[in-house]
């Protein structure tokens, strides 16, 4: 089933002005435009948009665009790296929360805790980017093999 720009907009959560951009830039193109101006997209159209959402993952759309273009680009292994990239942050997350909880049971008196304990899961910020930096490098979904 074909999508209007106004239907794939609400349904990824995104504007019209946001994929009006996308196809200006060549990161998503409609797949095809009505006699009425229209621009319509089809299934293989929602699946790269759903790609160019690595840009929450710190991707830039230029560094997506290379990558989504490359011949040998696979879905799923980006499906499965991405997922995976999200997998690390929210284990970082975890730990995050895990060290607030203790330094209020500290600072209430509830829990000794050393200094060096208080920034535990904090470093997450540069462990998340060795990732992505990563997987720019060396994943298949990106070099293709």
């Amino acid at each position: 089933m074909p999508y209007t720009v106004k239907q794939l907009a609400d349904m990824a959560g995104v504007s019209v002005r946001t994929l009006h951009h996308y196809d200006e830039i060549g990161l998503l193109k409609p797949t095809r435009y009505g006699e009425n101006g229209y621009r319509y997209y089809d299934r293989n159209a929602l699946l790269r948009l759903q790609q160019i959402f690595f840009k929450q993952l710190g991707f830039s759309l230029r560094e997506i665009r290379d990558i989504i273009d490359k011949p040998d680009f696979d879905v799923l292994k980006a499906l499965e790296a991405h997922r995976q990239l999200l997998v690390s942050k929210i284990e970082g997350l975890r730990q995050m929360l895990v060290t607030i909880d203790r330094t209020i049971r500290h600072m209430k008196g509830e829990l000794e805790m050393d200094e060096r304990e208080f920034f535990t899961g904090l470093e997450d910020e540069r462990i998340g980017g060795t990732i992505i930096r990563t997987f720019r490098t060396r994943s298949p979904a990106c070099t293709g093999g």
